[in-house]
C-alpha cells in the first residue's frame, strides 16, 4: 500500500497536475536595451531594482545581446549575475554585431525554452520572437511563462494574439503571458486575448512613458482556468527604462 502511495503521489508531482495551488510575484519590463529614455545605460540599476521588486520571474522586453550600442554586453548574463537568478534570451534577429530580443528572469530552473516566431505584416523581418519557458516551482509545480512584444502596427498585433492563443490555451501547464503588448486595454487584440486570459490590472494603470506614463501597454496576463486570485498589482515608477515595470502578486491552480 506504501509503495502504491508513493507511485501515485511521484506521478501528479512530475505531471504539474493536482498539485497544491501556489502564489507567485511576476514581472513585465521593457527594459530599452538597458537604457533609459535618454540612452544612458542603466543596466546594473536595472539589475538592482528587479532583485529588490520581490519579483520570482520576470518577462523582459527589448533586450541587447553583445550589441555595440549597448557597448557588447551580454545583457541577460549581467542580469542573471546581479540578482542571481536563472535566465533565458531569444533573438528576434542579428543586431549590431549581436542580437536583439527577449529575455526571461527566474528564481526557479528554466527549462524547455522556445523561441516562438510571431509574424509581422509590416517591417523589415517577417517575424519576431515570443520567449516560451516551463519553470519548475516549488513542489515540483510546472508552468508555462511567456513574454511578447507586440507589433507597432495593429494588423500585426491581431496575428500575432492569434498566434500567441493558438501557442498557449491549450499547454498542459499553468500560462503565464507578459509583456510590451503596445495596444491599450479595449483595442481588439486585447479583446481577444481576454477571452483566454485575465489581466491582473483591474484598475489599468498607464506604464508608458517612464516615469510619468500615460497610456497601458505593458501587461501580466493568466489564463483564466489557472487564476484564482490576484493578491496585489502595481506599477512602480522608476526612470531607468522608458517604461515602467508591471508587478502582479498571483495564486494559481
Amino acid at each position: 500500500m506504501n509503495l502504491i502511495r508513493y507511485v501515485l503521489t511521484a506521478i501528479l508531482l512530475f505531471s504539474g497536475f493536482a498539485l497544491p495551488a501556489q502564489t507567485i510575484t511576476v514581472m513585465s519590463y521593457n527594459i530599452h536595451h538597458g537604457a533609459d529614455k535618454d540612452e544612458k545605460d542603466q543596466l546594473a540599476a536595472m539589475g538592482v531594482f528587479i532583485k529588490t521588486s520581490g519579483a520570482d520571474i520576470i518577462g523582459l522586453q527589448e533586450v541587447d545581446s553583445v550589441c555595440t550600442r549597448s557597448n557588447g554586453v551580454d545583457q541577460m548574463k549581467e542580469l542573471g549575475r546581479i540578482t542571481g537568478m536563472y535566465y533565458a534570451f531569444v533573438r528576434h534577429y542579428a543586431y549590431q554585431g549581436g542580437a536583439y530580443g527577449m529575455g526571461i528572469l527566474s528564481r526557479y530552473p528554466i527549462t524547455q525554452m522556445d523561441n516562438k516566431r510571431m509574424s509581422l505584416l509590416k517591417g523589415k523581418t517577417p517575424s519576431t520572437a515570443m520567449i516560451s519557458a516551463v519553470i519548475r516551482l516549488p513542489k515540483e509545480k510546472l508552468i508555462r511563462f511567456a513574454s511578447a512584444h507586440f507589433a507597432l502596427d495593429d494588423s500585426s498585433r491581431m496575428v500575432q494574439a492569434h498566434e500567441a492563443v493558438n501557442y498557449l490555451a491549450t499547454d498542459t501547464y499553468p500560462v503565464i503571458l507578459t509583456g510590451d503588448l503596445n495596444a491599450t486595454p479595449g483595442a481588439p487584440e486585447i479583446q481577444y486575448l481576454e477571452f483566454y486570459f485575465t489581466g491582473t490590472d483591474a484598475k489599468q494603470i498607464m506604464t508608458y512613458p517612464a516615469p510619468v506614463a500615460s497610456k497601458k501597454i505593458d501587461y501580466i496576463l493568466v489564463r483564466k482556468k489557472n487564476l484564482i486570485s490576484v493578491k496585489q498589482h502595481k506599477v512602480p515608477v522608476t526612470d531607468a527604462s522608458d517604461h515602467l515595470p508591471v508587478i502582479a502578486t498571483i495564486k494559481i491552480k
